[in-house]
């Protein structure tokens, strides 16, 4: 690793100005856009004119040695899987975990690396695990509580099937007495007209 080169860099990238597209300060669309470089004829920030925007040019870049490298001198490489952290050189890369992965497969690289001695330039890996663990209790407290909660809007349904149940064959039951009494009365009708008829027929005689 070159220290040296490294504060180099700081060095460079402290005093470096922003470099903005000519006219960004007039348009807005302009503003977050990267830089193009001035093409016009009659340009003063192409011709390098005092009081214009400061240009791309030789002096600004960082040492060819620590170019695209980490300020831990670390050289940075994306990281989406197991096997992509473990392929790492510890001493030569850092690891960056990708941004879509989820918090199962997370807490599964954060706990590798550590283990590997992986250095993770996007993360402090000690807090977040503490972070996911208290994440997990969380959606696991949650969990149960749902589950009770279902378990208890199943347990009233059933209560409220079986009372149906129960309702329905109370009125079934209620429903043949009723059925039977008027068979009866049906019965006690046609003997009081047989007694009548026997009646009728007895005076005649």
């Amino acid at each position: 690793m070159d220290t040296r080169a490294l504060e180099h860099r700081r060095r460079i990238k402290a005093k470096k100005p922003r470099f903005l597209r000519q006219d960004a300060h007039k348009r807005a669309k302009f503003r977050p856009a990267s830089w193009r470089k001035p093409k016009g004829f009659h340009s003063k920030m192409r011709l390098g004119k005092k009081s214009y925007a400061t240009r791309v040019q030789v002096g600004y870049g960082s040492p060819a040695s620590v170019r695209g490298l980490h300020r831990s001198g670390l050289r940075p490489v994306l990281v989406a899987t197991p096997e992509q952290l473990g392929a790492l050189d510890p001493k030569a890369q850092g690891a960056i975990l990708a941004s879509t992965l989820g918090d199962r497969k997370r807490e599964l690289l954060l706990r590798q690396a550590k283990e590997k001695r992986i250095t993770v330039l996007n993360l402090k890996v000690d807090e977040a695990l503490k972070g996911l663990s208290e994440a997990f209790a969380v959606r696991k407290s949650e969990h149960a509580a749902k589950l009770t909660e279902k378990q208890k809007r199943e347990a009233e349904k059933k209560r409220s099937i079986e009372q149906r149940a129960e309702e329905k064959k109370a009125e079934e039951r209620a429903g043949v007495k009723e059925e039977k009494s008027a068979e009866e009365q049906a019965e006690e009708k046609a003997k009081e007209l047989e007694a009548e008829k026997q009646k009728v027929l007895t005076k005649r005689t």
